[in-house]
Order: C-alpha cells, then structure tokens, then sequence
C-alpha cells in the first residue's frame, strides 16, 4: 500500500499524472512536445500493432523519464522511469518505474498499470533505453510488459514495443494565466511560474481524483495535492496513508527527497463542477517518507485553478 501510495504521488510529482479519467485523453499532457509522425512510439498488444500516430513527447526532469503516446483510436500509454540515463530499466511491484495504459474506447477506461496485481504472472517488464542524445534532446529505446488492472483482473501484454527519437522537455509548458497559486514554504512565500490542474484517473490504491500542483519552470520543485474528484466545501485533514487527502512537497530534484503530508487541513471554499473552477486554502506538515528527521512546514496556501 505505502509503496503504491508513493508511486502515485511521484507519478504526479514527475509531470506525468495519467491525467483523464474521461472519455478521451487531454492532450495538453503531452506538453508543447508533440511529435505526429507515425511510427516513432508503438507497440504490439495483445498481438495488434498499435502505434502513437496522434501524438507522442516526452520528459526528463525531476529525476524522471516519461514517454507518453497517444493513437488516434483513442488508446494511450504513458512510460515512466526513474532516470539512470542509458539503462535497462526492471518495471514491478517493487520499483518506481512504471507504465500505464488507457483505452478510452472501452466501456471502462480505468488505467492498466504495471504496479498492480498480486502475482508475478500479473504485471512487469522491462523498458531498455538505448540512447539519449542530451544535445537534440531526444530519446529512443524498446520495452516490453504486462499490464493489469485490479479492479477486474484484466490483462494487456506489450510487445516488440520501440520508441525512436522521440523529443523531450526539459522544462514545463506554460500554465494558465488565469489560474492562481501560492504557499509559504518554511516562512517563506513561493508563487511557481506554472500551475497545473488536472482530472486523474484511478491510480491504486487512489480513486479518480483531482490533481493541483504548482513547479518550478524546470520541474525542479513542486507543491501539489490529490482530493477527490466530487469533493465539496468543507475542511479536510490530510493524511499520507489514509490515501483520501494527499498533499506532496518536492523541494529538488532527488527522489529521496520527497515529502509527504502527515498532517494539515484543506479547506475548499468552492468547487463549480461546470466550470471546474476549484479553490481552497492549505496547510500541511510534510516529510520524507524514509527519512521523518526531514520535514517542512508548508503554510498560507491558497489555489484557485480550472482542471
């Protein structure tokens, strides 16, 4: 569970929050990085050829990888690694890389992933990076995996998978003007440049919910918080293992890092779920999960955001 509850929030710490649980996946998740060329992100699932013939980019900051791809039969793969540069890379239970799949085309577009299921037969692989070019900024290598989904037991099983100098970013694409963010952080007050807000789907052990995170241009620190998706006025605890209100500080690029919030309250003074205008107040303790010696005091935040 703790290792899930992490995963999640790295994965949203690191960009690349698997960030709709609608029908069709927003594409402004692939950043300004979008790269249509057919052929250059695919993949046999199940057997068919599938390929990343809408859009596909790609990240490297946080100490993270993330190779996302989207077909235009509405499927959706989003590859996420913990940067060691040119490697092989092992995806499971056990470590912080990961994949996720969608198929927006099903009845049930909740996300496969490779960190969930109980047996070794349920989920895993491998992603190779075979080359990064740091000066053209772009990424290439093969995987192969399964992915599962808890909820039903389903399968998809990835093969003679290739991404092939797909461009990546190294800093955020813009948020938007007309969203607001703020926090003191220590005493000190932070406004980052970029404001995000963002559906998520369910990623176990979370429930669909709501993604507010403010970074850094270069994604080197970032506030943000998870709440439920049907969330209403109120005031809410956080609590890391309770998985329901989840608050994260990343002061820097080091993974060990990463902090969570223990304790803290949430306040939400509106939520327009036509509009999906949201605002809210926060406050929280956080630490580091490895490490409770590490800590900060995150006070006076406030957001107001469209997701």
């Amino acid at each position: 569970m703790i290792k899930r509850i992490l995963y999640s929030l790295i994965v949203f710490a690191g960009i690349i929050t698997f960030s709709s649980c609608q029908k069709e996946v927003d594409p402004s998740i692939l950043g300004n990085n979008q790269n249509p060329v057919s052929g250059n992100f695919k993949a046999k699932i199940d057997g068919t050829q599938w390929v990343a013939n809408s859009a596909t980019g790609a990240f490297r900051m946080l100490g993270y990888i993330s190779i996302t791809g989207r077909s235009t039969d509405r499927k959706y793969l989003s590859i996420t690694l913990t940067d060691s540069g040119v490697h092989n890379y092992t995806l499971d239970n056990n470590s912080m890389n990961a994949a996720s799949y969608i198929d927006s085309s099903l009845s049930n577009a909740v996300n496969f992933t490779t960190n969930q299921g109980i047996n070794p037969g349920d989920a895993g692989g491998v992603v190779n990076v075979t080359s990064i070019d740091a000066v053209n900024k772009t990424i290439s290598g093969t995987f192969s995996f399964r992915v599962f989904r808890q909820m039903d037991g389903a399968q998809r099983t990835f093969t003679e998978g290739s991404f092939t100098n797909i461009p990546y970013a190294t800093t955020l694409p813009p948020g938007s003007a007309t969203d607001t963010f703020r926090v003191k952080i220590g005493g000190t007050l932070w406004v980052p440049p970029t404001v995000f807000a963002s559906k998520t789907p369910a990623v176990p052990p979370l429930t669909p919910q709501i993604a507010i995170t403010g970074t850094s241009a270069d994604g080197t620190k970032s506030v943000g918080m998870f709440i439920p998706e049907n969330i209403v006025p109120g005031n809410y605890a956080f609590d890391l293992f309770g998985g329901i209100y989840l608050g994260l500080y990343n002061p820097d690029t080091d993974p060990s890092h990463s902090q969570g919030a223990m304790s803290g309250t949430l306040t939400i003074l509106s939520h327009n779920t036509t509009t999906r205008r949201i605002r809210g107040n926060f406050n929280f303790h956080a630490e580091a999960l490895l490490n409770p010696l590490l800590f900060s005091e995150l006070t006076e935040g406030y957001f107001s955001v469209v997701y």
